[in-house]
């Protein structure tokens, strides 16, 4: 079955920004400058009034705000968690075997980076779909975080 969701993440420049006007024009995505506090307030504002309205597709979102190289799980963000509805929480794990999918920006550009996904031999990963979890009563964003972050190592 194919779902359709709505993608949160940081506005990029160059070439991801064009991809990511390209989408923004295909559905309602929300992007943020992590750099301005006031445009966190306006994108929590945002994620918690498209969560409330039923209508609209559920937001992919990756709370722990980047990639690591399959050693650990990053602590979440609590941003994601405290807009309230149901939490999905997916695990991925990659098989760096037949080529790295991780992008250190320090070392290459987004192109550098395009180049060496599409010529390596593939990108294999695990996927574990974990049962959907809710917020409980009197339970802080926090604790939210990192209940839903325990869960996701195990």
């Amino acid at each position: 079955m194919m779902v359709t969701l709505v993608q949160i993440g940081q506005v990029h420049g160059g070439f991801l920004g064009i991809l990511q006007r390209a989408l923004g024009r295909a559905s309602s995505h929300i992007w943020f400058e992590r750099s301005e506090m006031k445009d966190r307030e306006a994108v929590a504002k945002r994620l918690k009034e498209h969560v409330e309205d039923l209508s609209k597709l559920p937001i992919l979102i990756f709370p722990e705000g980047t990639c690591i190289n399959n050693s650990a799980v990053m602590q979440f963000k609590k941003g994601s968690f405290e807009v309230g509805g149901v939490i999905y929480p997916v695990a991925i794990k990659y098989d760096s075997r037949f080529g790295d999918p991780f992008w250190n920006s320090h070392e290459y550009s987004m192109l550098q980076y395009l180049y060496m996904m599409m010529t390596s031999w593939a990108i294999v990963c695990d996927v574990w779909y974990l049962p959907p979890m809710t917020r409980l009563s009197g339970e802080s964003s926090v604790d939210f975080a990192n209940r839903v972050n325990i869960f996701v190592m195990y």
